[in-house]
This record gives C-alpha cells, structure tokens and sequence, in this order.
C-alpha cells in the first residue's frame, strides 16, 4: 500500500518535519489550510512558514525535544494574509531503526466549519428566546396601548380640531401606532413562519427587489450590478418572504454606501463547503447563493458578531430588527445567511437556499 497517497487524501492537514524542523511532507489538505503549495513549503525550516510562537511549530518542537505525543484541543495557523484559523492540532514523534526520534508529524484540524455552525445554532437560541419575551411582552403591553389610543382619541374629539393642542394628540396617536408596528415586528421573531414554499425564478425575484431600489441608488450615485449564473435552477421558497429578506439586504446595503459605488447581485450554485450541501432531515440537498455585495463602510468584528441580534443596530433611528428577522425566515426555509465584512472595505452578505427537486 502507498501510505504516503493515504496521507496525502486525509481531509486534515498533514505536516511532518525532520530533526531539525525542516518540513518534509505537506499533504493537500495543509495546501487549502495554510493556502501554501506543497512545491513551496517542503525543504523550508517551519519557522519560516509560521511564526516562531505558532502553535504548530511548539507542538512539534516539544514532540521532537521528548518524543511525546502533544496535542491542543484549539490552536491557530494563519492563513494567507495572516488571517487567523482555529485548528485542533496533534503531534507525534517519529522513530528511526534504532529508536531515536527521527521527526515528528503533526496533524491539523480545521474547526472554522465547526464553530460556524456553533454560532449558528447560538443566533437560533437567541431568536427564540426573544420570541417567547416577545409573545409575553406583546401581551402586557397592547391592553394598555389600547387604553392610551381610546383615551387620545375621545380627547381629540372634545377639544376639536380647531384647538391648539389637537396637534399634540395627533403625535400621541403616531407614536402608539409606532409602537404597536414595533410589537408586530417582534411578535414576527416568535410566530411560526408560515411559508408557502413552491419552485421560483430567483433571478425573476431579484429583479424584482432591483427596480424598486433602482431610484434610490441613483440618487445615491450608487450602480447596481448584476452577475447572475445563467444555467442556475429553480429554488424553493416563499416569495414574500423572500423579498421580504431581500429588500431588507439591499436596503442596508444601499445605507452603508454613503460615497456611491457598485452593489453587485449575484447568484450561483453554492462553493461553500460548509453550506453547499446541507442535510435537512431527508438527506443532502444542493443549495443555491444569492450575494448582496456593497462597497460602503464595512463593520469591525465586534459589530459584525452581533448584527443578527434582536435590538443591535447601529442606525440612528433602527430598530436592530431586520437583520434578525431574515434570519429567521431563511431558517424556516432551511437554508442559511452569512456576513463577510471589513471596516473601509465592504460587506458580503450570502443567503443559501434549498434547490427545488
């Protein structure tokens, strides 16, 4: 048996280095982890390749100084231009004829798949409980809403319209109402969503969410670009809902884009590992992408982690509603929603969607 091809098809990372730590194999899988071709990390010293407090070249030098197995449930190797990527590692030594330890290798798990789901199923625990206080709240506070707008009203009508102060109760009657479309919003995260779900054109759909956000982009100086895939199928979902989520995308798109620019629209049948087939109970399904892509402000991490949040918002006058709101609807269709941003550079937002049999 060619062990050497059984290392290099593991689906995790495979490094091994001599007694000096210099690498000596470099599977395809440390290749994608590390985007560093094999041809251009085997015969380097590791410490070329990673800094010298990485956590892989410490494992490996701790193997090589011992002859022990090491291992650390959560570590990091970066990727590329120094993003960081969470990774398990394990090392062990390896032993010549005579009983030395001639090298060591290193095995390397990428947990960025993992926590991503991790953090997906966080986001539905904190929709749902902000569901249940919702339904509560929504209780509480509508008998006396109901109170204040009978009381406003009758008011209204004693003092007449040619009173000075009938303005006032108009602006009472408005910010009832403000809050009872609140409420609704709310109730909105707790309710089953009742979707009605049959085949769709999710071009014709996007189309759609297009030439009505056409005039504001223009006032904007902002370009809409499409990038659709031609030979994309039918997906399944509820129309709606759908446009519900996607005027909602394009809308917070558009208001990131205070200088102008492209926002681009593109769709395609999913690269993405983690989402590309999706189990959803009757075995995998396909999925399809459909991005929201703007060159506005972008967002730091810390704003980024928590944007599904019932109530975060970092608008004047938002809600901190919308966003979660999608979340919640593109759940029920049993597909997901992902958030790629960067402060000065732009934020990527990908919806997956069940491809309709």
């Amino acid at each position: 048996m060619n062990y050497a091809a059984v290392l290099a098809g593991l689906p995790d990372a495979v490094i091994a280095v001599d007694g000096e730590l210099r690498i000596v194999f470099w599977n395809s899988a440390a290749e994608v982890l590390t985007e560093r071709s094999a041809r251009r990390a085997v015969g380097k010293y590791l410490k070329e390749l990673f800094p010298p407090d990485a956590s892989v070249v410490r494992r490996l030098a701790e193997t090589l100084a011992t002859g022990e197995s090491r291992s650390e449930p959560e570590g990091a190797v970066a990727r590329g231009e120094h993003r960081p990527v969470p990774v398990s590692i394990v090392t062990a030594p390896l032993f010549g004829h005579d009983g030395t330890v001639e090298g060591a290798v290193a095995v390397l798990r990428d947990l960025s798949r993992i926590r991503q789901l991790e953090s997906e199923v966080r986001r539905g625990e904190t929709l749902a409980a902000a569901g249940r206080m919702a339904v509560g709240l929504a209780h509480e506070v509508r008998n006396p809403l109901g109170a204040i707008r009978g009381a406003v009203q009758l008011l209204r009508r004693e003092l007449g319209p040619a009173s000075r102060l009938a303005e006032y109760t108009d602006v009472l009657l408005t910010e009832v109402d403000r809050v009872n479309r609140i409420i609704e919003l709310l109730l909105d995260l707790a309710r089953p969503v009742q979707l009605r779900p049959v085949p769709l054109n999710l071009h014709q759909l996007l189309e759609r969410v297009a030439l009505l956000s056409e005039e504001a982009a223009r006032e904007r100086g902002i370009t809409l670009v499409r990038r659709y895939d031609p030979s994309l199928p039918p997906i399944l979902g509820d129309e709606d809902r759908l446009l519900q989520v996607f005027h909602n995308l394009v809308r917070n798109a558009l208001d990131s884009m205070t200088a102008g620019g492209h926002l681009t629209l593109t769709t395609r049948v999913s690269l993405n590992p983690l989402f590309g087939k999706m189990d959803l109970g009757a075995g995998s399904r396909n999925m399809v992408e459909a991005q929201v892509v703007d060159e506005g402000t972008g967002m730091p991490d810390a704003v980024r982690a928590r944007i599904f949040d019932p109530f975060f918002t970092t608008k004047a006058r938002g809600l901190g509603l919308g966003l979660a709101i999608c979340h919640r609807i593109l759940e029920e269709h049993r597909g997901a929603i992902q958030v790629e941003s960067a402060e000065g550079r732009g934020t990527v937002v990908t919806c997956f969607l069940p491809i309709a049999k």
